[in-house]
């Protein structure tokens, strides 16, 4: 078991308040991903987790344990570095197996574990190398390995992948995920990358200047965000944000000289907001190209001036401007190949959400 439960958690450094009133349930074998800016204090919560840094005020509880103010080696928790945090000196069988030397664990148990360990994370080849003889893949494999050879309660991971280039990240990424479906273990991972949490988590924790903005599934946070911040933070490109006037139950947009008037499915929130004005959210997928056979009152043809084609192989990001404010769009790649002055697209509000321009809140 390692249900965590995280009570009224707050962290003062002097007289700058890091973390604000942290409550978090995290189930026992869920995923569990902390997200968002440098200094939101991730970093932070997960440290207070560990036990390297004491609460200010509040409860961490551990399978129904208050395990506040016991030391780090007696929460059974173990934790994954970005820096990895190998024994140079040490190979790679001694550094996954010292942790149990250091419990007196027998030695044919010690085997044991490192053999499993290291087939599970098809290290076996590199028992004899010293941390210095391995790549980055390699090493942050070692200390997955040494982490594993505990079998904790708790795994923590900080920032794991953020030393691996792009293609590297992407492989271990994958196979952390096989871990987790393998193991059924309890998993709290940080990460500043929005990929990487939408692809490994059970549920996402986004935090903000030390408070969770949202918590949810990685489609919950995708597409029923409850704020400005949150839908923009999430997702790769990022949400579009278009301001609206509000009239009779529509968003009346001009742009160029031409004037749209958009259907949303959220109706009743524009006439209960009161708002003259809103921001309309609409990720990039929703502004495409136009496909004739298309036919709902959510979808509106668009005249947009394209400034900077992007292509990503499978799609092309695509630029531009639309009234007055800098727009993305996704295209297939032989619709991007033609995109100028005035490319015409079509937008799709049927998932669009909107957002109250002072308060930055989703309507609801």
């Amino acid at each position: 078991m390692g249900s965590i439960r995280l009570n009224k958690i707050n962290k003062s450094f002097g007289a700058t308040e890091v973390l604000k009133n942290i409550n978090l349930e995290i189930s026992d074998g869920e995923f569990l991903i902390l997200v968002g800016p440098s200094g939101c204090g991730k970093s932070t919560l997960m440290n207070l987790i560990a036990g390297l840094e004491d609460i200010t005020s509040g409860e961490i509880v551990i399978d129904g344990k208050d395990i506040s103010s016991e030391s780090p080696k007696d929460r059974d928790i173990a934790m994954v570095f970005q820096s990895y945090a190998l024994y140079p000196t040490m190979d790679v069988a001694r550094n996954i197996c010292f942790g149990l030397e250091m419990r007196k664990t027998p030695k044919k148990e010690q085997e044991a574990i490192l053999k499993e360990v290291s087939e599970v994370l098809q290290i076996d080849q590199l028992l004899d190398r010293k941390p210095g003889q391995l790549s980055g893949g390699q090493r942050q494999r070692v200390a997955m390995g040494r982490a594993l050879a505990r079998s904790p309660k708790v795994f923590l991971f900080d920032e794991p992948l953020s030393n691996l280039d792009a293609k590297l990240r992407v492989e271990m990424r994958t196979e952390i995920k096989k871990l987790h479906q393998r193991l059924k273990t309890t998993i709290v991972y940080v990460t500043h990358d929005q990929v990487e949490a939408m692809t490994l988590a059970d549920r996402i924790a986004v935090l903000k200047d030390g408070e969770v903005q949202q918590l949810g599934t990685p489609y919950e946070i995708y597409n029923d965000p409850v704020s400005h911040f949150v839908a923009d933070f999430m997702g790769s490109p990022g949400m579009n944000f278009i301001e609206c006037v509000v009239k009779d139950k529509k968003l009346i947009i001009e742009s160029s000289g031409q004037r749209y008037e958009l259907t949303v499915p959220c109706e009743k929130e524009l006439v209960d907001s009161k708002l003259d004005t809103v921001l309309l959210g609409i990720r990039p997928e929703m502004l495409t190209e136009v496909t004739p056979e298309a036919s709902s009152p959510y979808i509106q043809e668009i005249s947009f001036d394209v400034l900077v084609i992007e292509p990503m192989g499978a799609d092309t990001v695509a630029i531009g401007e639309w009234n007055n404010t800098e727009v993305i769009a996704r295209l297939n790649p032989d619709s991007g190949k033609h995109a100028g002055k005035e490319f015409k697209l079509q937008v799709d509000t049927s998932k669009a959400v909107l957002f109250n321009p002072n308060s930055g809140l989703r309507l609801r």
